[in-house]
């Protein structure tokens, strides 16, 4: 056995780094990757799978993780005997999904005729249930030393945690800024935690991470054929952080990427198998294993037997068996939860469409005494409601980051954070400034922030001291401790008292937006009309139009910013709000859309916006710059959105742990606001749960409709879009930003373990905002925290793929979906629905990849009509 250094690869084994690194993009690229907590976005953890059918993705997904990507067979089961799901339902989605089987020929069993479709919905009624998925992609180790595999994990784990830090470690990693694969190389040979003759074969390592990589596969002697697959294998041992590092290496200088990360495992595994295995022996000692590893699942004719023992159908001859068995192979039995969600997901959508079909309430013509653009964001959709029912005001919806792709620098000054979605490159930087006249209160508050960043930065670096935490406790131990019982049994007082102190300290100085050095007069104009002409609103302006982003308030959250707006990056959006009302309010700006053809009055005066999704309180942003005249119509619209936020607390109540069943409005405001303040709070409010369905169409088709805040509502008019630019921008930005949200909250909900958080009461924040873990080692916990799912007695998101609704030309959006692969890919490969019609008094109409079919489900009776046979359950 060798006990030396890696043995180097042969010459002709070498592999360029060109090469190396397109094997290792191609592995990644089912990951999708994740951002820090501190810039939370919604992602879909199966975005790289797209490309292929929903179907598809389930069975990868399975090997490459382990994981469910539909809801439990069971739960199904449950939800169609609690009458979630009908038999039409099911019928339906036989039909849809299975038609070939559907026309076999009836079965006569035990002197009974039986029609096709009956006896697969009694399989899925009653079929033996599929057993749970299993992680097929395995690395080596893990099937030839488990022991070590483990401690590969840990030793990744401890070296990416400390590479990766923000600042949360008082001990830096030497060499850090020569990049991730250079400072662990130098260092790997003296670390103790691994055993000492792993430790001296480390102790000679390539110079480069790619001739690492190359090296350590021809070590283990993966075939080239293989190491795609084998690459991918060792990402998913830890996919919290290789789908974190991927997003680290698509930024620049960032100093590490999956080539690095892959150098460190591979070259590490290779090390340790060296003293059991010669060179290139231990793939295919493994290699039996790794290929050989497939579940083995129930057969037809176990499957026939049991639905016959179920069904209670005696009487059968082996022909009879066989024919059911063939019958039953054309539902494999892993596939039978995509018929149940179908199922599951059709009989919401049904019920949803029929209530989008009702007589919409008719709009006056009467100026609106205000309008109000709110986000997109279902959470939105409840203010929207309650502020209509008020008077004449008209809200619209609209992606939160008000069409202004941007990065934000605050009063305060530091790095600028991009406000805009994911996908999108910010172009511009907008800075906060003191208004005119407000230098010197600008000044001071700036000061009071500095000592209180600094007295809390000291805090901290005592803790974290060798013995100042002894003194600490000695010291401010008899402040700190009833404090803390305080926070605890009176997080409303104390939150009131804390914020009250920081507004004597850190008074809010008048400030206002720059736009000079960010955007040019062409750029502004251009923006503004993007702005307006996007949003629908080019005509019939009110004197006051609010632009209402969103964000939420809670304490000792570290998933704050999954609360916060998706459009905005996982960032409040009141710094795009307050640039879009810049922009609009600009006289020059004014002036050249009215000669495009935008004539805004000069009465109107657009005012940003902030709506608290925890306390739904809205706070009306830079009134300051109004005119005097309209005093009396930001009085009126305070008052009416404070009404309307207290109404619609008092409905969030009824679903909140430990909020009073039915307040007066004015308690249930009371206790929203007692809720954000509270240190302890594992509810402070369930965000995007529940999510289901995009809507785009006028507001007419929802005016005065509860949907319940599980709606994206943006409002689009096909009347004021001939040429379609309009819905094509909205189907390929916020519609991908929506089935990112929609996805990672569907599929937390199906796989916890795999695409979940865990419980928050776990969480270990690491990194200073890289992530959690659970408990004090583990894997990067990169999806959502169960108490954003589930209060522990009832499930608050339901699992739903997302379900968009548009009002408009058939033949625009069959263009649209040509033109765009993102939406082939959503549309036809069952990742997203889509509904559609083109006027308000036609049927819905339900898209296919091979045309427009008619959204009924009472299709599911069989083709020839004959009523299907009775079965006994």
């Amino acid at each position: 056995m060798t006990t030396g250094p890696i043995t180097k690869a042969a010459p002709d084994t070498a592999t360029s780094a060109a090469e190396v690194r397109a094997v290792v993009a191609d592995a990644a690229a089912f990951l999708a990757p994740t951002w820090p907590l501190a810039d939370f976005i919604a992602v879909n953890p199966l975005s790289g799978l797209v490309d292929r059918p929903f179907a598809d993705a389930a069975i990868a997904a399975a090997d490459l993780f382990g994981a469910r990507v539909t809801p439990e067979e069971a739960w199904l089961r449950a939800a169609w005997r609690h009458g979630r799901i009908t038999d039409d339902d099911v019928r339906a989605a036989l039909i849809r999904r299975h038609p070939e089987a559907l026309r076999c020929p009836p079965l006569t069993l035990g002197g009974r005729t039986y029609e096709p479709v009956d006896l697969l919905s009694a399989d899925l009624h009653q079929g033996i249930t599929n057993p749970p998925p299993i992680r097929r992609a395995r690395t080596a180790t893990e099937v030839l030393a488990p022991d070590m595999a483990a401690l590969l994990d840990t030793h990744t784990i401890q070296w990416c945690s400390a590479y990766l830090d923000e600042g949360q470690s008082t001990w830096r990693m030497p060499g850090r800024d020569r990049g991730f694969y250079h400072a662990w190389r130098a260092l790997a040979a003296h670390d103790v935690t691994l055993p000492r003759r792993l430790r001296t074969r480390l102790g000679d390592l390539p110079e480069r991470d790619e001739q690492a990589v190359a090296e350590a596969l021809a070590a283990l002697g993966v075939p080239e054929d293989q190491r795609t697959r084998y690459l991918q294998a060792h990402l998913a041992c830890l996919p919290g952080f290789a789908a974190h590092i991927r997003w680290r290496g698509e930024r620049q200088d960032s100093g590490i990427d999956l080539v690095a990360y892959l150098a460190l495992r591979l070259t590490t595994e290779a090390a340790a198998l060296t003293g059991t295995h010669t060179h290139g022996t231990a793939w295919n000692s493994a290699s039996a294993d790794l290929l050989d590893t497939r579940q083995a699942t129930t057969g037809p004719e176990d499957r026939a037997r049991h639905l016959l023992e179920a069904l209670e159908i005696t009487g059968t001859d082996a022909a009879q068996r066989t024919e059911l068995a063939r019958l039953l192979d054309r539902l494999p039995v892993e596939q039978r939860t995509l018929v149940w969600l179908d199922a599951y997901e059709d009989h919401y959508r049904s019920r949803l469409l029929r209530t989008l079909s009702r007589s919409a309430p008719e709009w006056t013509d009467a100026p609106p005494r205000a309008q109000v653009v709110c986000c997109i964001d279902p959470r939105s959709e409840g203010l929207r409601r309650h502020l209509e029912a008020l008077g004449d005001y008209q809200t619209l919806g609209f992606a939160g980051f008000f069409a202004v792709a941007m990065r934000y620098r605050d009063l305060a000054g530091g790095a600028a954070r991009a406000q805009c979605p994911g996908p999108i490159t910010p172009r511009h930087t907008v800075t906060e400034r003191p208004s005119e006249g407000r230098q010197r209160a600008a000044e001071r508050s700036l000061t009071g922030r500095r000592v209180l960043a600094a007295a809390d930065h000291s805090l901290h670096a005592a803790k974290d001291d060798l013995v100042a935490p002894f003194v600490l406790a000695e010291s401010a131990g008899w402040l700190l401790g009833p404090l803390a019982a305080a926070r605890t049994f009176a997080p409303g007082a104390v939150g009131a008292a804390r914020a009250w102190w920081t507004r004597r300290i850190t008074a809010d100085p008048a400030t206002e937006i720059s736009l000079e050095d960010a955007l040019t007069p062409e750029e502004r104009t251009a923006t503004a009309e993007g702005i307006l002409t996007l949003m629908g609103l080019t005509r019939g302006f009110a004197r006051l139009v609010v632009l209402c982003g969103h964000r939420a308030h809670t304490d000792n959250n570290p998933y704050q910013a999954a609360l916060d707006c998706g459009a905005c990056g996982g960032h409040p959006g009141g710094p795009n709000a307050r640039t879009a009302a810049a922009l609009l309010n600009d006289p020059q700006v004014r002036r050249h859309l009215s000669e495009r053809g935008i004539g805004i009055p000069d009465d109107t005066r657009f005012v940003p916006a902030e709506h608290d999704t925890t306390t739904d309180t809205v706070r009306l942003l830079d009134t300051h710059l109004l005119p005097d005249t309209h005093g009396q119509d930001v009085d009126r619209l305070t008052a009416d959105l404070r009404t309307a936020g207290a109404h619609l607390a008092a409905e969030r109540c009824a679903t909140l742990p430990g909020a009073p069943s039915h307040p007066s409005p004015r308690r249930a405001a009371r206790h929203t606001r007692t809720r954000a303040r509270d240190w302890a709070q594992a509810f402070p409010e369930w965000g995007l749960a529940g999510n289901a369905a995009f809507l785009i169409a006028p507001r007419a088709l929802t005016r005065g409709i509860d949907l319940h805040g599980r709606l994206f509502l943006h409002d689009y008019d096909p009347d004021l879009d001939p040429a379609g630019t309009v819905l094509e921008t909205i189907l390929t930005a916020p519609l991908v930003v929506a089935h990112w949200i929609n996805s990672q909250y569907y599929f937390a909900a199906t796989d916890p373990q795999a695409f979940g958080a865990g419980s928050k009461a776990l969480h270990n924040a690491v990194g200073g905002g890289l992530g959690v873990m659970t408990g004090p080692t583990g894997d990067l916990r990169s999806g959502l925290p169960w108490q954003s799912l589930t209060d522990g007695h009832r499930a608050r998101h339901e699992p739903q793929r997302l379900l968009t609704i548009v009002q408009a030309p058939l033949h625009r959006l069959d263009t649209l979906i040509g033109r765009h692969t993102v939406l082939r890919h959503m549309f036809d490969h069952d990742w997203v629905g889509l509904a559609a019609r083109e006027h308000p008094d036609q049927p819905w109409l339900r898209y296919t990849p091979t045309g427009w079919r008619p959204w009924c489900p009472a299709a599911a009776a069989p083709e020839d009509g004959r009523p299907p046979a009775p079965l006994r359950t």
